[in-house]
Order: structure tokens, then sequence, then C-alpha cells
């Protein structure tokens, strides 16, 4: 909780981890048809700053890199849906047909997948409501770090994209991006909230042994502890107002506290942003949230794309375009690196 408000809800994510040292692990590399393609891992900021909070696996962040070695038109960091385990399908959707134009692309692994997954984990459902929350502050830094990394390598302008979850991740981590930047999510939303509590999501949170916690006085109390906010209070007055169960109300809130984007700050150009939405989605339940374009003003909008065209539209139209707009951007607000990352080749 003090780490949102102190760190990720002022834009702060760079200063956070800019004190660490962070070494980049380059442990395969090679250039085939003009491409440099790497894979590479380093400790997650998050980790390093709250190690309780991603123990063993969890804290390394794992990445595949495609980066053109002569035609270099900006860099995509592609994020993970819910149930993407591995790189084939951002590799085959997304990074092939970039590649085309000139444009690299970054697959980074999300915490909590793959082989960031904790043992006692099945699959992809993850085992507590909190690991959400860890894995968006996590995504945070750490595509904060890639940018900084990807830069120091001599590539730019930057974006972000991702398709459902990685989506909302997406824009997640672009609010904390201190320069302009690309953002393109697919399928998502301004909030992760009404994905579990009214969409097809909710079959997956075990409400029955949440509600047994808020029935729980220790438990309660306990969350009267965190300091800055009222969850408790908040709960009781949800549920004399609508009596959907205090399980429902308390699942509200925090997905409203620690998801909705109007917590967190507005990526610093708005124009580059393109949300690529479906017209009916069973995951994503728009009517239950803020529009996205009231949150980012001059938001571009793409509806209604069948779900194999929208990948042709995402590397052909929307992030090209977008990253040309934002060449002459990129080159104004520039950041030069004080500090290289510090690179381990095995």
């Amino acid at each position: 909780m003090k780490h949102k408000a102190e760190v990720m809800s002022r834009r702060k994510a760079e200063e956070s981890w800019k004190s660490l040292k962070i070494n980049m692990i380059v442990e395969k590399e090679q250039i085939t048809r003009g491409v440099r393609v790497l894979d590479g891992r380093f400790r997650s900021p998050h980790a390093m700053l709250y190690p309780n909070q991603m123990p063993g696996c969890l804290q390394w962040a794992k990445f595949r890199a495609y980066l053109p070695v002569m035609q270099r038109k900006g860099v995509c960091i592609h994020l993970a849906g819910t149930g993407d385990h591995t790189y084939v399908r951002r590799e085959l959707g997304f990074a092939k047909g970039l590649l085309e134009d000139g444009i690299g692309s970054i697959l980074i692994m999300n915490p909590f997948y793959a082989d960031r997954k904790p043992p006692s984990q099945f699959r992809s459902s993850l085992e507590n409501v909190s690991d959400l929350f860890v894995m968006g502050a996590a995504l945070i830094s750490e595509c904060n770090y890639l940018i900084h990394w990807a830069k120091s390598e001599g590539y730019g302008p930057m974006g972000i994209s991702g398709v459902s979850m990685g989506g909302f991740m997406a824009s997640l981590a672009a609010s904390n991006v201190r320069e302009p930047i690309v953002v393109v999510p697919c399928m998502s939303w301004t909030t992760a909230g009404p994905a579990f509590t009214e969409g097809a999501l909710r079959q997956a949170i075990n409400y029955e042994r949440l509600q047994q916690l808020v029935e729980d006085r220790s438990y309660l109390e306990e969350l009267r502890k965190i300091p800055n906010q009222n969850w408790v209070d908040e709960m009781y007055e949800k549920q004399d107002r609508n009596g959907l169960g205090l399980a429902y109300n308390m699942m509200c809130i925090l997905m409203d506290e620690f998801t909705n984007l109007f917590n967190y700050p507005v990526p610093m150009d708005t124009s580059l942003c393109t949300a690529i939405v479906a017209e009916k989605d069973a995951y994503v339940v728009r009517s239950r949230g803020p529009d996205f374009r009231v949150r980012f003003p001059a938001t571009n909008f793409s509806h209604n794309l069948l779900l194999l065209d929208f990948n042709i539209f995402l590397s052909k139209v929307a992030l090209p375009d977008s990253l040309k707009q934002n060449c002459r951007k990129f080159q104004f607000w520039r950041i030069t690196c004080t500090t290289n990352p510090v690179v381990h080749k095995r």
C-alpha cells in the first residue's frame, strides 16, 4: 500500500530502482537475418525492494528480445495475456509482423507464469488475490527497467502493448514511464475489477473463502491497521446499500484500489494510446468501469475487430503508426542514461 501511494501513484518507479544494482544477464544471443535474438533475465526491481512478495523463481524477470540490427524504428514490449506461459503466441502474432517494418519486440515473462510460477500454483490460477496486485507492481518496474536498457542499447522510441490481462498491465506500466510512450492495450479496460466480479473470471474467485475471511474479526483488525485506507467500513457501507455479500463488496473495493487506472498517473501523451476493444466481451465488462477516453483523453479507438484481425491491426497499423508519430517526441524527450546497465554474458 505504501509503495503504491508513494511510488506507483506518483510516477516514481524509475526513482525507486535507480539506486539498486541491477545486472542484465544475457543467457543466449544470436543474429539471424539481420535480427538480434536475445534471451535475458534480471532480478525484478520489485523483488529487490520487497523480497517477501516475490521469493524464489518469482524474483527473476525473464524475456526474449527480437531487435533489428540495422533498421531501427522503435521497440515494443509485449506483455502476456491470461494463460500465456510461452513466447510463441506473441512471437507469431506480433513480433514477426513488426520486424518486417523494422520494429523490435521484447516479450517479457509475467510474474506467476511459466518459469516464474510458484511450485504450488496450479497453471494460471493465482493462489491469492494479492498476487494480481504484486504482478502489476512488478511489471511496472520491470517494464521501466527494460525501457531503460533498450534505450542504452540504442533503440527507441518505445511502446508497450498486450492482450486482455496483458493489455491492462500495459496501461498500468505506461503510467510510470517518464516520457511519451506508445500504449496499445487490446481487449482490456480501465480497471480489472468487473472482470473478476461481473465477467467470466468471477467463477475463478473463491468467494466462499473470502467470505470466511471478512467474517473473521482478527482478519478485519489486521486490515484496519493498514494506513491510509478505510476498506472495512466501506465494505459494510456497500453491503448495506446493495446486499451482494461482504466478500463481493470487499473484492470490488480491493480491485478498485489497486487496478483502477484513475489511481495511477496518466501517460505523458495519451494521443499515442490506441485502445483495441471488442463490442461483446465476456471477460471485460466495460459498462461497469470508467471509460478509457475519460482517463486517457485523445486515445484512439478501434472497435469490433475479429480475434484474428486484431493481431494484424496491431502489428501493421496501430503500433507502426503510433511509433512513427512518437519519433519526433522521442528525440525531444529522450533521456540520456548516465550509467548503462551492467551486462553479463554467458
